[in-house]
């Protein structure tokens, strides 16, 4: 009868160590799904203020990504919206952590000539174009002119 009463003894310490090992490796799977969340998901930050650049040179979408992707990398910029036909680039930024007058200066090294027009914060931003900041799709196109950029003076 002893060995009965050890089959079940050693049945129950090999179902514990399952458990375990089934637990550790549910931490673990949690924990790494933590980590990649942490570095590749951004909290979208909130629109205070927005600056109207007039931008020449731009000709494609490809352009228009260049000009978010430069302005992104600026301290307290929320996002970017870019109308290629127009000429327009219009930032939001939190006026706490961003200075307007880089913006102009970023895009004008990625190759494109733009100025500071105007800065106007959200709620009067909202009643000028009657809607949201970034609800607006960007637009693309070829690229014509000898390519995004190449307007360098």
């Amino acid at each position: 009868m002893n060995t009965n009463r050890e089959s079940t003894e050693v049945m129950s310490g090999e179902a514990k160590m399952r458990k375990r090992i089934i637990n550790i490796a549910l931490v673990l799977a949690v924990v790494a799904l933590m980590v990649f969340l942490a570095f590749h998901v951004k909290i979208k930050r909130p629109v205070q203020e927005v600056a109207v650049l007039k931008t020449i040179g731009m000709t494609c979408g490809s352009c228009a990504g260049k000009i978010e992707k430069a302005l992104m990398r600026l301290p307290g910029t929320a996002g970017v919206e870019v109308d290629v036909e127009g000429g327009w680039v219009l930032v939001g930024y939190q006026s706490t952590s961003a200075k307007p007058d880089t913006f102009a200066a970023a895009v004008n090294n990625e190759g494109f000539r733009s100025w500071l027009m105007e800065k106007m914060p959200i709620a009067e931003f909202k009643k000028v174009a009657g809607r949201d900041f970034g609800s607006k799709a960007v637009k693309s196109s070829y690229c014509g002119n000898g390519g995004c950029g190449s307007n360098r003076n």
